[in-house]
């Protein structure tokens, strides 16, 4: 079995205050973009895992997948899973979160099991707060600590053009650097100015990444962003042209990837081969 793990990028993202558990109160649009990192599962007498240029033990999210699935099933998963990374990490696109969705929707496959939603839920927000937007895929609105999630209308009319600083920027210290000064205090005009209150701080240590946004409008996005805590920055385009345009410009200096929104049918269509 081949699965497909697709990253998203945070179209949206709103920090609204510290909350009583230690965790942020968030508010955020996301969406699945067309860029996947490849898992092979194969039945086996037991678990085995590899994925080069990743850590290899319990500390890896597609393993501590395997573990939940088994602490949910009751039971082992003799199974070989090999990971392939396309999707760099500490850039903002999920792609460790989405490794761990998705390897819990394939085991379930796999193994002809299907678990209690609820219980599923409860052990993907463990692994962290985007992970159970990925069961649902598209575009979605996630409030909590993110982890709360809802389905809306797919939007897939644009071009995309994510731009790699080869720069990794840990969550957790991005956290660290919001201010009260930075972060949205109220939700009101959520679908009407695009905001990510990462930006502030994460531009402020990094320059170079608000370069890179303004050098994306000037090459004729529509829209320019960080996409989580960072590093990656995105541009929207409504034309193709113009998005391969900026891909040339901006090529001989990062990692630059042109691709597109992925709408909810073709993701849950694309995500899984036997």
């Amino acid at each position: 079995m081949l699965l497909r793990a697709f990253a998203k990028i945070n179209l949206d993202l709103r920090i609204l205050g510290r909350r009583k558990d230690g965790y942020h109160e968030v508010q955020t649009i996301l969406q699945t973009i067309d860029w996947w990192d490849e898992i092979h599962l194969e039945p086996a007498a037991r678990f085995h895992f590899s994925g080069p240029g990743t850590p290899e033990d319990e500390t890896n999210l597609v393993v501590r997948a395997v573990r939940a699935y088994e602490r949910v099933s009751g039971a082992e998963a003799p199974v070989e899973i090999r990971l392939t990374k396309n999707i760099p990490a500490g850039r903002g696109l999920g792609g460790g979160s989405s490794d761990a969705a998705v390897t819990m929707m394939g085991l379930q496959r796999l193994f002809k099991r299907a678990l209690e939603p609820a219980d599923v839920f409860r052990e993907l927000r463990q692994l962290g707060s985007d992970v159970p937007f990925f069961t649902i895929g598209g575009k979605a609105e996630g409030t909590g600590r993110g982890d709360e999630v809802g389905r809306l209308d797919d939007e897939t009319g644009y071009w995309l053009v994510l731009v790699d600083p080869a720069l990794s920027i840990s969550t957790a210290e991005a956290y660290s650097w919001l201010t009260v000064s930075s972060r949205s205090n109220t939700i009101e005009g959520f679908r009407g100015q695009w905001v990510n209150d990462f930006e502030g701080p994460v531009f402020k240590r990094y320059p170079e990444l608000a370069g890179i946004r303004d050098e994306l409008v000037k090459l004729g996005a529509f829209r320019a962003a960080l996409s989580g805590s960072g590093s990656a920055v995105f541009g929207q385009f409504t034309d193709q042209a113009e998005a391969r345009g900026a891909e040339m410009a901006l090529g001989a200096r990062f990692g630059v990837k042109v691709t597109k929104p992925l709408p909810r049918l073709e993701y849950f269509q694309r995500m899984i081969e036997e």
